[in-house]
């Protein structure tokens, strides 16, 4: 009775991680989308990284204080909390400036799964399955039809998919991280805002103009870039991705956000014009064919063995 309980409840962790990896991922896609379009505005990539931190900061603040600082692991925590950061997020803007919604989608989250086994693998002990990287494989190179025709010999667009590819081995580092120390979520929601804070704002106050990017806006959509970059990405999609990579693996929640091309694809061509092309939908095809056979692996493989 006692087994049948403890399979039940970890059977609903798995399922509670999986839903929290998909709310993720819609999320992302709208990220993506929102931020690309944020960044034709007066808002520079500076501006969101350190705005995204600052409002994530109030928000979690009352489990700040509630905190026991005492124990406070200084190195780990700027790890952990630099790896999700300023590290990756603004690369990730800067590249978001050069590369299309679908494009800069593929790269961070197509090269996800890869980059998140291969760090996972070679500086955290992990172990990956052969089925596994057989099915990442497949996500990994369908997702490169999606940029194929790219003009990848061009210097602005490399330097763009190059910022990206940073913002991309920076995330994998962290989930790799929060997998293999176990980090609690509680500790993330503190660590990643209040850090991220104290490093961004002295730049902030450096290199931006200031206040005047903000006051420049119109308030709806300031309010808009506020709440959804600083409080549904910054506070909801971080508790949320931190609980599915403690529930389901940090390897499979990087597959489950390879869908990510295929909602920011069609969110694209809704709010931002940006028509993918043959190529490209082609790519999204096989992306999520790939993510079917990943999530359905293990009950192939237990149907193969039954006699």
């Amino acid at each position: 009775m006692r087994q049948a309980l403890l399979r039940l409840s970890v059977n609903h962790t798995k399922l509670l991680g999986v839903l929290a990896a998909f709310t993720m991922m819609l999320i992302w896609s709208g990220w993506i989308v929102s931020s690309r379009q944020g960044l034709t505005t007066t808002l520079s990539p500076l501006d969101i990284t350190w705005m995204r931190f600052v409002v994530a900061s109030l928000v979690t603040l009352p489990i700040a204080l509630s905190y026991h600082w005492r124990t406070f692991p200084v190195r780990k925590a700027c790890f952990i909390a630099l790896s999700y950061g300023a590290p990756y997020a603004w690369p990730a803007y800067l590249g978001l400036i050069i590369t299309p919604s679908a494009n800069a989608s593929v790269i961070i989250n197509g090269g996800l799964p890869v980059a998140t086994s291969l760090i996972a693998v070679f500086f955290f002990g992990a172990r990956v399955t052969k089925g596994v990287i057989l099915l990442i494989g497949f996500i990994f190179l369908a997702n490169i039809l999606t940029f194929m025709d790219a003009e990848l010999f061009n210097r602005r667009y490399f330097i763009g998919v190059s910022l990206l590819a940073v913002a991309t081995v920076s995330l994998a580092i962290y989930m790799a991280a929060v997998k293999a120390w176990e980090v609690s979520v509680k500790d993330i929601m503190v660590w990643v805002p209040l850090i991220n804070t104290a490093v961004m704002t002295p730049i902030w106050l450096v290199f931006s103009d200031g206040l005047t990017s903000f006051t420049s806006l119109p308030v709806n959509e300031l309010l808009f870039h506020v709440i959804y970059q600083g409080v549904i990405v910054s506070v909801v999609a971080l508790f949320l991705f931190s609980f599915a990579i403690r529930a389901i693996g940090a390897v499979a929640s990087s597959v489950l956000m390879a869908f990510v091309p295929s909602v920011t694809a069609v969110l694209a061509l809704l709010f931002n014009n940006e028509v993918p092309n043959s190529l490209q939908w082609l790519g999204i095809a096989c992306c999520s064919i790939g993510l079917i056979i990943y999530s359905s692996w293990d009950v192939f493989r237990k149907k193969l063995r039954a006699p």
